[in-house]
């Protein structure tokens, strides 16, 4: 493969503005934040229940 399509430059009123960029931003850390704080390793392990067969 020798040649490499050129990018378009999109037109200025399709980019997206610092402050919306910011904002999105925050919002990816804190959906991270959020899902490091439940992950597996934080939860209680499940107790087995009665009404599951266990294998013999």
């Amino acid at each position: 493969m020798k040649q490499q399509l050129t990018l378009l430059e999109a037109p200025p009123d399709w980019r997206i503005d610092e402050r919306t960029k910011e904002i999105g931003r925050r919002g990816l850390a804190q959906a991270r934040a959020a899902l490091q704080s439940h992950s597996p390793a934080n939860l209680p392990s499940p107790t087995p229940s009665d009404d599951i067969p266990r294998a013999a």
